[in-house]
This record gives C-alpha cells, sequence and structure tokens, in this order.
C-alpha cells in the first residue's frame, strides 16, 4: 500500500475505537467474508487529515480536474496530459459544505434536476457546477431516494441511491448530460460480467478543503453481488494497487465512477456506471478491493426512471451497435427491418442498432412485422439529403437506447413506434419526425438541437418532455401523462388537451395555435407561430409565468383563424377559475406592436380571452408590463421581428371587455384584454370647450400599467 493508504487506514481504526460509527461493513461473498470500510463518511475529528483520492502515479496535470479557482471559481485543466482532457465534465457537480467530513463531495448528474448520492454519506444541501459556457451555477436539494442497489453500506440500506434538486439546473445546453453505459447482451439481461475489464475513471476527493477533485484510470476486476443472497447487491470491484489503479478513501464515497466511450459517431463521452461506496478486504488474503455500486442494472435503471419521470425527466441509456443497417440489393425483401440478411451482423433484436447513408443500399426500411430494437443511432455522413424513412403498418417497438441522430439530415417515422421503456431522443441538428407514438405509460423527453415533429397520436399513460430546441405536435394526441417544456420551444398546433397539465420551466415556451391542458410553472407562454390563438383550460401564474403576445392590427383578433388571428390570444375555457392566482410583478407581459407606428387611440384586443364572462382585469394589473414597436434595426427579436423597445411618448391604458368571439369551433361570450394608447400621464392637451374657450385639463388614466 501506499503512505496515504496506510495513514488513512490507521486513522479509520482510531475511530473504530473512540465513536459508536457504523464503520465495518461485513458482507459474504459465496465462499468467503469480505469486511468493508466505508470510503468517505467518517466524520474525521478536529485536526485529523484527510487523504485525497489515491491514485498510482499521480500528477497535478494528469489527474487534477481544475487548474486552479476550485471551488467557487474554477479553471478547467487544459494540459494536455489531463486524462480526463477529451471528455465534457459539466455534469459533475460539487457539494459547497465547508466541512473537513464531507468537503465538496462529488454529484454525478443524470439530468438537470438529479444526481447520484450514496446512501451512506448522504447529499448535500447546496450543489454546484460549473458549466461548460464557463458560469458556475448552483441547485439547492430536495430530497434523496433510495434506489434500492448496491452494497449495504450501514448493513441495511443499498447505497445506490438519486437526488433531486428543488429545481432543474437553467442553461441545459451548457451542461453535460451523461448517459448510463448499457452493455447487457438483452434488455433483462443479469449478466453482470459483461462490465469486466472496462476501464474506468474514478472521481475523488483532493487532500485539502479547496483542493481540485481528482480523476483516475481504473479497471474493472469484477462486476458482482457482493451478497449472493441478495440480488440487489451488485458492485464494481476494482484494485487498489497495480496499474492503473486507485485507492477510496475518507470523502470519495458518492462521487461518480464514469468511463470515457467513443460513440458509434467516433465521437468523446462520458458515460456513468455508477458511485464510490466501500472499501471491501477478502479475509482469506487480506487484499482489499474498491467496491462501487452500479447502476448499470436493468431494475436499478427502472427505479431511476421511476423518481425522474415525474419531474419530466428520463434516464439516458446508451451502449455500442451490434448491427448497422444495409438493406438487401433489390427484390421484395430488401427494405424489410427484420430480414437478418438486410444486417450487417444479423437482426439486431433487443439490441442498439446503427444506421449509415454512407454505407445503406436501402434508405426505406420497412417495419414489415413487429420489430424491437433498444436504441438507434443514425451516424453522421457528409451528403446532404440522406435521411431514413421508416414506414410499414406494423410497430416499432423503441427500448431504453431511444434515438439518436447524429447526422444533419432528418429522420422520419411514418411506421407507428411504441415506447418499451421511458427514454431520450437526442434528435441532433437534422431532427426526428415521427407519426404515432403509444407511450406505454414511458416519457419520451425530446433533446438537440434541431426540430423534432410529433405528427400523430401520442397515446397511453405516459408523457412528453422537450429539452431541446424545438418541439412541434401537429396530430390530435390523447395521452394522459404529463407535458414539460425544460428548454426550447413547444409548439403545439393540434391537440394535447388530455394531458395532466403542462409545465412550462425557466428557459421554455409553450407556443402553437392548438389545445393543450391547463399550464403552469416558471417559464413563458406565447401564443402561435406568429399572431395565434393557443386555447387552455386554465393558467397558474404563481410560479412566475411569463406571457408574450404579438398584435399586427388594431380592433379585435381575427377570431376564426387559429394560425392567422393577427392579435396573439391564449384563450382560458374554465368557466370557474381561468386563472388560479392573480397575476403579480414576478410574471412578465410583453407587448409586441409589429405596426410600424403608433397613434394616439390605436385600440388593441387580445392576449387573454377568459370564456368567463367576467371582468378579470384585477387579475392581471399587477403584471410586469413591458412593450416593444417593430424596428428593422430593432434591439429584440421575436418571432423573427425585430423590435425596438417602447418608451413613449405614449403609454397604455387596460382594461377587459365583453366580446362574443366568432372562434372557428364555435362562438363564445366571454372577456377579453384591451389596450389603448394614450398620452402619458404627465402631458396636459387643450380642449376646446362648448363656449368656444380653451381650457387645459388633465387626461384620466382607468387601470393604466405604463411603461
Amino acid at each position: 500500500m501506499s503512505k496515504h493508504n496506510t495513514v488513512s487506514a490507521l486513522a479509520f481504526r482510531s475511530l473504530q475505537r473512540s465513536g459508536p460509527l457504523p464503520v465495518w461493513l461485513l458482507l459474504r461473498m459465496r465462499k468467503r467474508w469480505l469486511r468493508g470500510v466505508i470510503a468517505a463518511s467518517l466524520l474525521v475529528g478536529s485536526g485529523a487529515e484527510v487523504y485525497p483520492l489515491d491514485i498510482t502515479g499521480y500528477s497535478a496535470a494528469v489527474n487534477d480536474r481544475f487548474s486552479s479557482g476550485f471551488p467557487t471559481a474554477p479553471v478547467a485543466n487544459t494540459d494536455a496530459s489531463f486524462i480526463g482532457l477529451p471528455y465534457d465534465w459539466s455534469g459533475v457537480g460539487w457539494s459547497t459544505t465547508t466541512a473537513a467530513s464531507s468537503s465538496y463531495q462529488g454529484f454525478g448528474f443524470l439530468s438537470p434536476q438529479h444526481y447520484l448520492v450514496a446512501a451512506h454519506y448522504g447529499g448535500s444541501a447546496t450543489i454546484r457546477l460549473a458549466l461548460s459556457n464557463g458560469s458556475v451555477v448552483e441547485g439547492s436539494q430536495q430530497s434523496v431516494a433510495n434506489l434500492g442497489y448496491g452494497p449495504k453500506v450501514n448493513g441495511t440500506t443499498p447505497d445506490l441511491s438519486l437526488g433531486t434538486l428543488t429545481a432543474p439546473i437553467e442553461g441545459l445546453g451548457s451542461m453535460a448530460r451523461y448517459g448510463v453505459l448499457d452493455l447487457f447482451p438483452t434488455s433483462a439481461s443479469t449478466n453482470y460480467s459483461v462490465y469486466n475489464a472496462q476501464s474506468l475513471l474514478a472521481y475523488g476527493r483532493s487532500t485539502t478543503t479547496n483542493g481540485s477533485p481528482r480523476v483516475g484510470a481504473a479497471t474493472v476486476l469484477s462486476a458482482q453481488l457482493l451478497d449472493p443472497a441478495d440480488a440487489n447487491s451488485v458492485s464494481i470491484l476494482t484494485a487498489r494497487s497495480g496499474s492503473p489503479s486507485v485507492q477510496l478513501v475518507v470523502g470519495d464515497s458518492g462521487s461518480p465512477l464514469l468511463q470515457g466511450w467513443t460513440n458509434p459517431n467516433g465521437g468523446a463521452e462520458l458515460t456513468v456506471l455508477g458511485l464510490n461506496s466501500a472499501i471491501v478486504t477478502d479475509q482469506g488474503t487480506g487484499i482489499s478491493y474498491n467496491a462501487m455500486s452500479l447502476l448499470a442494472v436493468p431494475g436499478a435503471m427502472a427505479n431511476a426512471n421511476a423518481l425522474m419521470n415525474p419531474d419530466g425527466f428520463a434516464l439516458r441509456v446508451t451502449g455500442n451497435p451490434s448491427s448497422t443497417w444495409q438493406g438487401g440489393p433489390g427484390g421484395p425483401t430488401a427494405n424489410d427491418l427484420s430480414r437478418s440478411a438486410n444486417w450487417s451482423g444479423g437482426l439486431p433484436a433487443d439490441l442498439y442498432s446503427s444506421f449509415d447513408a454512407d454505407t445503406a443500399t436501402s434508405l426505406t426500411p420497412e417495419v414489415d412485422v413487429a420489430t424491437s430494437l433498444r436504441g438507434l443511432f443514425f451516424l453522421s455522413t457528409a451528403s446532404a439529403g440522406d435521411g431514413f424513412t421508416f414506414s410499414g403498418a406494423n410497430a416499432l417497438t423503441i427500448g431504453r437506447g431511444g434515438v439518436v441522430n447524429y447526422d444533419a439530415d432528418r429522420q422520419t417515422f411514418s411506421a407507428p413506434i411504441t415506447l418499451g421503456a421511458s427514454q431520450y431522443w437526442d434528435v441532433g441538428a437534422g431532427g426526428v419526425t415521427a407519426a404515432a407514438i403509444a407511450t406505454g405509460g414511458n416519457l419520451l423527453e425530446v433533446a438537440g438541437t434541431g426540430t423534432a415533429i410529433l405528427s400523430g397520436d401520442v397515446s397511453g399513460t405516459g408523457g412528453v418532455a422537450l429539452s431541446g430546441t424545438r418541439l412541434e405536435m401537429t396530430g390530435t394526441s390523447t395521452y394522459t401523462g404529463g407535458t414539460w417544456v425544460h428548454a426550447g420551444t413547444l409548439a403545439v398546433d393540434g391537440s394535447i388537451a388530455s394531458s395532466s397539465g403542462v409545465t412550462v420551466n425557466a428557459g421554455g415556451i409553450l407556443a402553437g395555435s392548438g389545445t393543450v391542458s391547463s399550464i403552469s410553472g416558471s417559464g413563458s407562454v406565447g401564443p402561435g407561430q406568429s399572431p395565434g390563438i393557443l386555447t387552455a383550460p386554465s393558467a397558474s401564474p404563481s410560479g412566475g409565468l411569463d406571457f408574450s403576445f404579438e398584435f399586427t392590427q388594431t380592433g379585435s383578433p381575427t377570431w376564426g383563424s387559429a394560425t392567422a388571428s393577427g392579435n396573439d390570444v391564449l384563450r382560458l375555457t374554465d368557466a370557474s377559475t381561468p386563472f388560479a392566482s392573480s397575476l403579480t410583478s414576478g410574471n412578465a407581459i410583453d407587448i409586441y406592436l409589429d405596426v410600424g407606428s403608433l397613434t394616439l387611440g390605436d385600440t388593441f384586443r387580445g392576449g387573454f380571452f377568459t370564456d368567463r364572462d367576467v371582468d378579470f382585469i384585477a387579475t392581471i394589473e399587477n403584471a410586469q408590463f413591458s412593450y416593444y414597436l417593430q424596428s428593422a434595426t430593432g434591439s429584440v427579436t421575436y418571432n423573427n421581428i425585430s423590435y425596438d423597445p417602447y418608451a413613449g411618448p405614449l403609454t397604455f391604458d387596460w382594461s377587459t371587455v365583453s366580446e362574443t368571439a366568432g372562434f372557428a369551433g364555435g362562438a363564445e361570450t366571454g372577456f377579453v384584454s384591451q389596450f389603448v394608447a394614450v398620452p402619458e400621464p404627465a402631458t396636459w392637451v387643450l380642449i376646446v370647450a362648448a363656449g368656444g374657450s380653451v381650457v387645459a385639463a388633465s387626461v384620466v388614466r382607468h387601470r393604466r400599467r405604463q411603461v
């Protein structure tokens, strides 16, 4: 053992004599007993030294994640020799506590709101991350829930747990979304030995409270059950000596166990396998091993999804494709997806598959019989216009690996899709179009820089979430689960009225001219694509929901044309409570006047319309109003139109008025918000009296909201 490990063991034995902490873990293997030492939960006494992740051949240039500034203003280590240089580390956060016992423990994030936690060590009240855009952000822990897997470090509780923040970290595009590396030969397999000999990157603490976390190379000796009588005690064992190797010590528990992975498109990614849990000693040989809880277990992944899905996130799962689609040389079976000869490595039933337009003879695979693929990768090509189109009347079941589009071209599924598990789709820059999707009670989370289009019926009890740039839902969907907009724009031009609710998080936008369910959250609602009418039962502004409305004409909207209404409208149909609460200064209402110029007396109707035939001005009047006027050289862009902030000389009187709106689905009498361009409050105007004399009078403002 190295000097560091020897001293650490001595410090541990001293603590064992002086305190009641459960420091020894008895774990039984099939032929021998293992004695385990908790790697990080020990509360080191005053003056006691805490040792860092002990790495064979450690050097700061090779192993430190940051070169300086940790923990408040960390500067990434960009040395050419840094072992983690090819990878994005922005998804690994750290505790902000200064307690020596848990100094800056690490957390591997599975979504912007969920992260791995060691049950015996716990989470942290506040967690900090360094995003790839250079910003440092924090989140507050809401809860920690056990996943039911891993060694029972405290004797009764499996160690693998999931932490949840009170709200997602903002800036999704600047935060790595780590996938779980899934190497199993079937989706239900428990042959953990497939992880044996895999290269790892272990993450742990520094020697000092403010020292950079460290990354060290290791290799899986054995992935197995530590207790043969406990089917959930799945752990990875690694050596504590040799090269490469790391030695877990006090302060390392809970930090993620990662693997550098070359994705099917040739890119370098970090994937997560689990977390640091314990040190175990084989009493027969006296040899000690690092024991890490394995997340890449079918049951553990399913349990993680069960905890993440209610917040609108799906576990990202990835793997290595076993076959590449080729297509046949011709004839009636050339496009058959189920034909083994049409694949380079045979039919990848329940396996990962790749689609490469450069090598495929057919870009139009047909789902000739019901087929199941665990995940689909579309590889990038230099050519344009060579996306794949899946046809057929039979269902394509997509498993937990989801869809990843590395290509700049759109991939199209006209064949019906069934979700075999909750899953994450990265539609890339090219985008993905899918028709009917049966959720099967699962969540579909959509990410990527391109546009995803769901044109058919999304059905079942599952839900839909957007974590990318744009998702367009143009069909009439019947799914009853939730809808989330974490980032980007969800444009609903069809109907998702049966969804249990639409949550728009900060950074997300709800748009479109269709029908949605009740709206809540802290993001923004902007009806239409250009001016349009979006319909919902109600809106709950208490979370900080904002609204944007575009007006291109004076007077009333063109009520009968939801896609070209002239003025934006959010129609709220709940006849009793269209607004769950009144708007406050925490709710912004942005008004975009695409009219070129503004004249005294101009009257605009639109914005909010309630089927409830009652004046609702008191509900909206305390919002924060901002106005923008169309300008060819404007500094603000909304719906591809340039605007400048409007600061006078006119201001606006707001009210709500009764109106019978001739909607395409039938006329409805309700109340609509209205604002009129009037002089500034301090402006005096000359009024000609009936007798011909000129008098000065102030203009009365009724329920005015100033700029």
